[in-house]
């Protein structure tokens, strides 16, 4: 049988020596098996409940920002696929998200002319007036940089868990690594009822928050910010959804394809979806934070896993002959042979294709060849 419920995983327990192996022990079955876990005291190396507070705060004041007021930064406006994104204007799966959002990053500069194209995944943010949002900005670089303290020590861990030397994946960082977040509201169906997808001829029917896909990163963190509870749920091996529950004062933390494929398809990139809130359950807050690596990585897997982690994956790859969802086309890293930049670039062009038409029209003409809706 495969995967039936999340792991919950205790921090604390990676800094008693006594109860540190069965920690290890916890995260590689997770990280193995799962591919997702849920994470409790990640205040250790993390944002405490003060700073998650504040940040959701910030998320409902953004979203109830006037509509011009977020359209003037809209994503349209930035080569570096950061801003607002509005209702209905991103696909997944070959369908519409029914969700506004705004991405965010470490606060960088534009790639000097010359780079590589895929450099341009990193860039300045566009911020809110913040006139209209004055602890925007401030709140928001706080997160990021806690959330950043966090995901170092978090990976560290999950290398050690599956045998190897926690400094394993340390040339895959450069100084300054920009890591990125979204502040994420999915009305719930009662206020969609009269919604309009402005990405494709699709009706909110579909009840699609965000379609079937796996996150391109390194890991993912994610902040369940309002008490909806069977919204988020994970594709085990079997095709069966299991809800992840939404549990006070735990994040969900998640594999990325990125990881995937730097450690032998050891960690694993499960398929997960979000439902449209149910009628009457109000507006969905979610903030994800993706741990990413340098966009110039171009190296082959890491070595050094031990073969009884190998052979775990093994036996759990016999699972996955029948994973019973399609998610639709996605670039896969393949570090191999391309920078991770790469394919994180196209998979960004694919789904955003209003910027994509705007500043890379032939990257589009291409990556729409590639694959078919």
């Amino acid at each position: 049988m495969s995967f039936q419920e999340i792991p919950i995983i205790d921090l604390k327990l990676a800094l008693d020596p006594e109860t540190r192996p069965q920690f290890l022990k916890d995260v590689r079955h997770a990280i193995i098996e799962v591919g997702f876990l849920l994470l409790k005291n990640y205040e250790i190396y993390g944002p405490n409940d003060d700073d998650l507070v504040a940040i959701k705060q910030q998320a409902l004041d953004f979203f109830a920002l006037p509509e011009n007021v977020k359209l003037g930064c809209e994503m349209i406006n930035s080569p570096h696929f950061l801003g607002y994104t509005r209702l209905a204007n991103e696909i997944t799966a070959s369908h519409t998200d029914w969700r506004e959002q705004i991405d965010l990053g470490t606060e960088l500069k534009a790639p000097a002319p010359g780079e590589p194209l895929y450099k341009n995944i990193e860039g300045p943010n566009l911020w809110p007036d913040e006139k209209a949002i004055p602890q925007f900005r401030p709140t928001v670089t706080s997160y990021i940089n806690k959330m950043t303290d966090l995901s170092t020590h978090f990976r560290n861990l999950v290398l050690e868990a599956i045998g190897l030397d926690p400094k394993a994946l340390n040339g895959y960082f450069k100084p300054n690594q920009q890591c990125k977040m979204k502040l994420v509201a999915y009305p719930d169906s009662n206020e969609l009822s009269s919604a309009k997808s402005v990405a494709l001829d699709d009706t909110p029917e579909t009840a699609q928050g965000v379609g079937p896909h796996r996150d391109s990163d390194l890991l993912t963190y994610i902040y369940q910010a309002t008490e909806h509870t069977d919204s988020l749920q994970v594709q085990n091996f079997q095709g069966e959804w299991i809800t992840v529950p939404n549990i006070p004062h735990t994040l969900v933390v998640n594999a990325g394809q990125t990881l995937e494929a730097i450690t032998q398809g050891v960690c694993k990139a499960t398929i997960h979806r979000v439902l449209t809130p149910k009628p009457g359950s109000g507006t969905r807050i979610s903030i994800p934070f993706f741990s990413t690596i340098d966009l110039d990585s171009y190296k082959s897997v890491v070595d050094g896993i031990p073969e009884e982690v190998l052979k775990l994956r093994d036996a759990r790859d016999q699972k996955i002959k029948d994973w019973g969802v399609d998610v639709g086309f996605q670039f896969q890293p393949d570090v191999s042979k391309h920078p991770v930049g790469y394919a994180v670039f196209r998979n960004r062009i694919k789904s955003h294709q209003d910027v994509a038409a705007k500043w890379y029209p032939e990257v589009l003409k291409e990556v729409l060849q590639e694959y078919v809706y």
